[in-house]
């Protein structure tokens, strides 16, 4: 006859219960498909199996604990509807209060900004809840620092999933290859790029001043025959657009170039009517370089730029003390398109230029 089977759990105290919950998991031994609960004093851990004595021996360095045979509740079979409930009983509550309220998910790779110091301990299984809950994602990554240098490139590390950084991206039947260890892209800015594709008309000629890997230029491309001039200093960011063509049937024409934007205002000069500056944090100064590709008859420049609070009227105080030593211009449209930090954000204007 064979021995009956058990479901054991490890009891400790409360007090300890962080430690013990880090060593139970460290040696392999939790139990994820039940629930941790919380009883008077003690806390109760569901285990795969019976510890060998060397593992007690391990765990009862971080606090004292009892083997119970006791089947602690399941965890709900139906997919969670969120990592918050996914990961409810398993972390601690400040640790659930501080999640990331947002997240960028790029293709199948998801980006998480920052965790905060509650969360933090916790990084591993919130990247596992995360890709429990978007079921198509493969890969979670974490910026471990500012977007830098002249390419925008933020540095990301693995937290869950395939160690990669490449991946397909689509939005509003655009469809972009992007690799996040080579070129600069947000998912965030989908609506702007909508946005500004549908002002465009048959016709027109855009100036992108620092095109990344196309999704401005291919978007308005691919719904008006348009003429684009996609340029980005980033010979990676260059290359990928390139590609990009190739996956996108096109209406227009988008011819990319690898370059910095300013020198090349010359030799594209008076050739645009629309030109799009999405560089926050210094496409201000290549306003004077924008007006040159503008048309002597004037036209609109897209421009983003990072701003102070209240975030409309602060982008608009520094979009006019630049300008008006460039041209006289009507100011069309202002939004706040994200945060970026507390009291930042980035802000897009779009303003017409008069005839020279």
């Amino acid at each position: 006859m064979n021995p009956p089977e058990y479901d054991f759990c490890l009891r400790t105290g409360k007090r300890k219960g962080e430690d013990v919950r880090r060593t139970i998991i460290a040696l392999g031994l939790l139990d994820r498909t039940r629930k941790i609960i919380s009883e008077g004093d003690s806390v109760y851990f569901p285990v795969t199996r019976r510890p060998e004595p060397h593992e007690i021996e391990v765990i009862s360095k971080a606090g004292e604990i009892f083997v119970e045979s006791r089947r602690l509740p399941d965890v709900s079979p139906s997919c969670p509807k969120s990592v918050k409930e996914f990961l409810q009983g398993l972390i601690p509550q400040n640790a659930l209060r501080s999640l990331p309220k947002s997240y960028d998910i790029v293709g199948d790779i998801i980006v998480i900004e920052r965790l905060l110091p509650e969360a933090e301990p916790y990084r591993k299984e919130i990247a596992e809840a995360l890709l429990r809950v978007h079921k198509n994602a493969k890969t979670v990554l974490i910026k471990a620092g500012k977007v830098d240098g002249p390419y925008r490139i933020p540095l990301l590390d693995l937290l869950a999933g395939e160690d990669r950084r490449e991946t397909v991206h689509s939005e509003y039947g655009v469809r972009l290859r992007v690799d996040l260890s080579k070129a600069y892209f947000s998912p965030r800015l989908g609506y702007e790029r909508n946005r500004v594709a549908s002002l465009v008309r048959d016709g027109e000629t855009v100036v992108d001043m620092f095109a990344g890997v196309g999704p401005f230029s291919i978007m308005i491309a691919k719904r008006h025959r348009s003429r684009v001039f996609a340029i980005d200093i980033n010979p990676d960011a260059v290359e990928m657009m390139q590609y990009n063509l190739s996956l996108n049937r096109l209406k227009g024409e988008v011819i990319p170039i690898c370059g910095d934007a300013s020198a090349l205002s010359s030799r594209l000069r008076d050739t645009a009517d629309r030109v799009i500056m999405n560089l926050p944090a210094q496409s201000l100064d290549f306003l004077d370089a924008a007006r040159q590709l503008l048309k002597r008859s004037g036209g609109v420049v897209h421009i983003y730029l990072f701003s102070g609070s209240p975030p409309i009227e602060s982008a608009v105080r520094k979009f006019a003390e630049r300008a008006s030593n460039v041209g006289e211009y009507e100011l069309m449209n202002c939004r706040a398109v994200k945060p970026t930090a507390p009291k930042e954000w980035i802000v897009s204007i779009d303003a017409k230029f008069k005839p020279l």
